[in-house]
């Protein structure tokens, strides 16, 4: 049985099993989609406290965007974007909507490691320690 929950949100499927495998080890209910449309209806639901988003989605709308429609249905929310767009202005414009944590794409164990330690500081487990 699953206590945390966690939704990874893109279009790169490769990056997306990585992580969502990461996850799984670490005893996470995971679901990942492509779809930007289809985790906003699951946010709608309130059946997400967290999501991992990445930069790019099967509809051609930017994660500044995705973010904003998101914070709009669930201010509690929490997400966690993980790109590698490290643009001054997308960076003011995502904090500016409220996003927990921005990451780079996980490249090897550590990375993954720190994901892990803001999805559980996110959800309020253990403090948030990134080295």
């Amino acid at each position: 049985m699953y206590a945390r929950k966690v939704m990874i949100v893109d279009r790169d499927t490769s990056a997306q099993k990585k992580m969502a495998g990461f996850f799984e080890k670490s005893n996470y209910e995971v679901t990942t989609t492509a779809s930007a449309a289809y985790a906003i209806a699951q946010i709608v639901k309130k059946n997400q406290p967290i999501v991992i988003l990445g930069d790019s989605f099967e509809e051609k709308i930017s994660a500044v965007d995705v973010i904003a429609l998101m914070r709009r249905c669930n201010k509690d929310l929490r997400i966690i974007l993980v790109s590698d767009d490290s643009s001054l202005e997308t960076l003011r414009r995502i904090r500016e909507d409220g996003i927990f944590y921005h990451a780079l794409k996980p490249v090897n164990q550590e990375d993954n490691e720190e994901l892990i330690s803001v999805v559980e500081y996110a959800l309020g487990g253990s403090p948030l320690i990134v080295n």
